[in-house]
């Protein structure tokens, strides 16, 4: 079984241009660049205790 599933994303294609540019200053790809960002979105959350020990992975 994968380790990652897939999320597909309609975007309009000037902010992915941007967002791209922004990911490869970062040195990281676009896909690995927004996983970061969700993953350090998700990380503040948690902090912040918006989730609870019920809450299941969608």
């Amino acid at each position: 079984m994968s380790k990652t599933k897939i999320l597909n994303v309609r975007i309009d294609p000037d902010l992915k241009k941007k967002a791209k540019k922004l990911a490869e200053a970062d040195g990281r790809s676009l896909s690995n660049w927004v996983t970061k960002l969700i993953k350090d979105t998700v990380k503040a959350a948690e902090k912040q205790g918006q989730f609870d020990d019920k809450d299941e992975e969608a």
